[in-house]
């Protein structure tokens, strides 16, 4: 079984396809192959936590040379120095979860107070408000405008005159407002981009919709506004994200896409987290949904869970499947993902950040401290006429990072039985990475790295049905497929 299919809550163990997965615990589809990794490690990047929860953090890119760390806490903005967080000011409240967008070399902050907030980075120091823009909470871009909602009108969102993040008077700037779905007194909540589309969700206590603006037209009064959907909604402005072409978003009942189709209405709302929306129940809330390129995927966050969604190329059709696999860090709940050059960054609920570190397999909890993480993936339940007996069971292996795996049959969804404990090897090094002389050189080449390799373990199980896993105590491993060879005994036990 190549195990290139992610996971399926949305069908008995026994019914999922044989590429599926029962269980995918802190591993991710890797980028470049498409096999499974167990997930990085984490370093601790602040000396020491704030005092509230990091509830969004941003990568502020003001020029070439010029970048910060951005994150919300407390009802304060900060920017990273060193190790430490640098006060830039206040923010509307200690609740709102800012959002953050780059535009003309600033940043600008949308908290839900009377104006969107800017900050021109800490060479110039300059943090303050643009005067007459709206009480926004949500943020895009699109045609070189600035988007927003206005979180005192309902239906309205506003898009600023061109190219220009000051101008916001529709009668003699260049701004333009509308009303998505007017009267109908919906919050707007989060946007997303679509080509010549301005996405646009709604959300109210029981009714949710999702709204279209089509702004292709150099003359903003022949744009126009469709309804592409009303029963479907983003959480909120952090949990709508565009990518591969598409808009995806994290709705109180699933994770969903906003994509193109050729029948009528030609954009549609496609429930395409079916496989893991059983596990989305009342009230589950999302932190964040961000792409991450590096690792050509999108996380979601959970709770204390976060789920890796991506897309990979099926070869012999040339469509592509989705994948989902879940994390969890041994600091707690993640309350926002995001990527600065080519690292990941993790904001912490405990206050601090982190980021991922493919050199280790630990997570570092706070500065020093460390702790092991597991990870686990287990196929499909396989089921027989009569008893299945395993003669041979094998896994292809990739080395990452030094520890220990064990190898399971499990019975049923508890009951397991252990087969062989691997020890992983670590990942080596390619020659042409070497930085040093060969001459230099005082061991053998071959003994400097490791090749994929097939574990083998002939341990009997006998039982109706069965289902393979293999669980990491410590260290991390790559793996692509899994084969059993399995004798069909007619009558039970």
């Amino acid at each position: 079984m190549v195990l290139n299919g992610g996971l399926n809550y949305a069908q008995t163990p026994s019914n999922i396809a044989d590429n599926e997965l029962r269980r995918a615990h802190n591993f991710i589809y890797d980028a470049q192959t498409d096999f499974l990794v167990t997930r990085p490690g984490t370093d601790c990047v602040t000396a020491s936590a704030l005092g509230s929860p990091i509830l969004a953090g941003y990568y502020y890119e003001r020029s070439a040379t010029e970048a910060y760390h951005v994150c919300a806490s407390g009802g304060k903005l900060y920017y990273l120095n060193g190790t430490s967080w640098t006060e830039i000011g206040l923010l509307n409240d200690s609740t709102t979860v800012p959002a953050f967008l780059t535009f003309n070399t600033l940043l600008l902050i949308a908290d839900g107070g009377a104006d969107i907030k800017t900050w021109n980075g800490a060479t110039s120091g300059i943090y303050t408000t643009i005067p007459n823009s709206p009480a926004a909470t949500a943020l895009s871009m699109i045609k070189n405008r600035v988007v927003c909602n206005a979180s005192d009108e309902p239906d309205s969102v506003y898009l600023s005159g061109p190219e220009d993040e000051t101008k916001w008077n529709t009668s003699t700037e260049g701004a333009v407002g509308l009303k998505a779905g007017f009267g109908d007194m919906l919050a707007v909540n989060a946007f997303g981009v679509f080509g010549d589309d301005l996405i646009i969700s709604k959300k109210g206590d029981q009714i949710k919709r999702i709204y279209r603006v089509n702004v292709a037209d150099s003359t903003p009064a022949n744009w126009y506004v469709l309804q592409v959907s009303g029963n479907n909604c983003a959480q909120n402005a952090q949990s709508m994200v565009g990518t591969w072409n598409n808009v995806f978003l994290v709705d109180q009942n699933g994770f969903k896409s906003v994509k193109g189709v050729d029948v009528y209405g030609d954009l549609q709302v496609d429930y395409i987290g079916r496989r893991i929306n059983t596990i989305f129940v009342a009230g589950t809330r999302c932190d964040f949904a961000n792409y991450l390129p590096s690792l050509d995927a999108i996380w979601f966050g959970l709770g204390e869970r976060i789920f890796c969604y991506t897309e990979r190329l099926v070869p012999d059709t040339g469509n592509r499947a989705p994948a989902f696999t879940n994390i969890v860090f041994q600091q707690g709940r993640i309350r926002s993902a995001y990527q600065a050059g080519d690292y990941i960054y993790l904001c912490g609920h405990n206050g601090y950040l982190y980021k991922l570190d493919e050199s280790v397999a630990t997570d570092e909890t706070a500065p020093a401290v460390t702790a092991n993480y597991v990870s686990a993936l287990r196929t499909k339940t396989l089921t027989f006429g009569g008893d299945g007996i395993l003669k041979k069971l094998q896994w292809d292996l990739r080395p990452k990072k030094e520890g220990t795996a064990i190898l399971y049959a499990y019975k049923d969804e508890e009951t397991n039985i252990a087969l062989k404990t691997v020890t992983l090897p670590p990942e080596g090094e390619y020659l042409y990475n070497a930085t040093g002389d060969l001459a230099d050189a005082t061991g053998y080449l071959y003994d400097e790295g490791y090749y994929a390799w097939v574990e083998t373990s002939r341990s009997r199980v006998r039982h109706p049905q069965m289902a393979l896993e293999i669980y990491t105590k410590s260290g991390r491993v790559g793996v692509e497929w899994v084969k059993a060879e399995i004798a069909v005994v007619e009558g039970g036990e």
